[in-house]
């Protein structure tokens, strides 16, 4: 190995964000309700996993996922709705279909206690010592279902009242009736329905149930020439049924479908795992598009809170280090900033990272400073300011300090493992100077460099011509402190 070559120059930040895409895992289980004499409940679970096959290891370190119990439709098995648990798991969710009441005279509200006690049934599991699903189920879970199987959800959520959210594909109407259990609702609710759905008629279905759901938030999105069938995979009760009434679908079956998860995916990624800018994605969205029609009736779901844990540190005469904690919903932040004897305020906007380093302040003068978190721009959504925080710049700068120790600095290796071209990033509060070496793994010195930061991120990039394969150690030390990396060349 010869040449290293650093050059310093300013780091590009940027920040990327990436959908989970889970392995499927698949699990036949049969629960057992005692309340009902000891009633068996087969079911069909699909979870996240470490790899995709039956029984499988359930995925993820210290992650829970949220429970979606899905009811099929009348006379419909439950591998029509493969289009479900194929789009929803992947991106973190265990969807469970009960195989219960699949015959010509099914009882409504069996499969809808079914479809409850299966949801608490997965929770005890995630809390049993030794069980598949140990350790891995939220506490939050959606109950949820197609014609018949909608509307046997609405049956679903007086048995069980923990459910967090609750969601329709064309529900039925059924017996006893789900626009009755409806009016007894509040937790949110979500309806599809089909434009050209013949089979359910919207009015004395998917619409009255709608209509009558006591949800302070609650969403009904009829997809324009869609119809009921399309909600599922090809089934041949299904599709004969809707052979006998009119109007067709207009829209074919993988766009009715891909509408589907393009709402229902968001909307549960806000109401079971609390990532609210999934809220104003899909609501941005539903507003611009011309192939759907919605009725909403919704209070603001989005309480914007202001951050907290605001703290000064690294005060110098001309800088000072903000700091906060970040809140559940954010977009962005922004921090405004005086001095204590003035009025005017001077605002920063666009802040992505929870903190931010003031430069170029006066030596020996109290400042106020406080920041509020932007939860959605485009609809006026911000928290409170929080409560002023005040400081006092320093007269002189201290003697000695470390900005590695002292100034939260953040050191990435980027790629790595990589095949010789690397950078090292380096974000910090304080400027300073730092040695930079890189050894192997014996200890053998290949390149020493004295490098130099400056407040905010900076970016060393570094060039090992004809590098051997392995690990190499890299080590930045700014003479009071020291911060080791290992280096993999691949």
């Amino acid at each position: 190995m010869k040449n290293l070559l650093l050059s310093l120059g300013m780091l590009l930040a940027y920040a990327g964000v990436h959908a989970q895409n889970y392995a499927i895992g698949s699990s036949m289980l049969t629960f057992t309700d005692p309340s009902r004499g000891n009633r068996a409940i087969e079911t069909t679970v699909y979870y996240p996993a470490t790899s995709a096959g039956a029984n499988t290891p359930v995925a993820g370190t210290g992650i829970k996922f949220p429970v979606i119990s899905f009811g099929h439709g009348f006379v419909m098995t439950t591998t029509a709705y493969d289009n479900i648990w194929s789009a929803l798991v992947p991106e973190g969710y265990i969807v469970a279909l009960p195989k219960t009441e699949g015959g010509i005279l099914p009882d409504h509200d069996s499969f809808g206690r079914d479809l409850a006690f299966v949801i608490s049934s997965l929770q005890t599991a995630g809390n049993t010592s030794g069980n598949l699903f140990n350790g891995k189920v939220a506490t939050t879970s959606c109950v949820m279902g197609h014609s018949m199987g909608g509307g046997a959800s609405f049956l679903a959520v007086q048995y069980l009242p923990t459910i967090t959210a609750i969601a329709g594909l064309a529900p039925a109407e059924t017996n006893p009736s789900a626009s009755g259990a409806a009016a007894a609702i509040t937790i949110p609710a979500l309806i599809f329905a089909g434009g050209n759905d013949c089979v359910t008629p919207a009015a004395q279905h998917s619409q009255l149930i709608y209509n009558n759901t006591g949800s302070d938030c609650k969403s009904y999105i009829n997809i324009l020439g869609g119809s009921h069938c399309q909600f599922a995979n090809q089934n041949f009760n299904c599709s004969f049924g809707e052979l006998t009434c009119s109007p067709s679908p207009t829209i074919s079956r993988a766009v009715q479908q891909s509408k589907v998860n393009q709402y229902l995916i968001p909307w549960l990624n806000f109401r079971l795992k609390d990532q609210c800018q999934e809220w104003y994605a899909m609501q941005n969205q539903l507003g611009a598009d011309a192939t759907v029609s919605l009725l909403q009736d919704c209070l603001n779901p989005v309480i914007c809170i202001s951050p907290g844990g605001r703290r000064t540190k690294y005060i110098t005469k001309k800088s000072a280090f903000l700091k906060w904690n970040p809140t559940n919903c954010y977009s962005t932040f922004e921090v405004r900033i005086k001095t204590s004897s003035s009025t005017t305020w001077t605002t920063v906007t666009g802040l992505t990272a929870n903190t931010y380093q003031l430069t170029g302040l006066l030596a020996n003068t109290s400042y106020d400073w406080s920041v509020r978190a932007v939860c959605d721009a485009a609809s006026g959504n911000f928290s409170p300011w929080g409560t002023k925080q005040t400081f006092t710049t320093l007269l002189v700068n201290p003697a000695t300090i470390s900005f590695l120790k002292e100034a939260e600095t953040v050191i990435n290796i980027v790629p790595n493992p990589g095949n010789g071209n690397f950078d090292l990033q380096i974000s910090t509060a304080i400027a300073g100077s730092a040695t930079v070496t890189l050894s192997d793994m014996q200890g053998r010195e290949i390149i020493k460099q004295l490098i130099s930061v400056n407040e905010g991120q900076n970016s060393a990039a570094f060039n090992v011509k004809s590098p051997a394969k392995g690990i190499y150690v890299l080590r930045i030390s700014d003479g009071i402190s020291l911060v080791t990396k290992k280096v993999l060349i691949n």
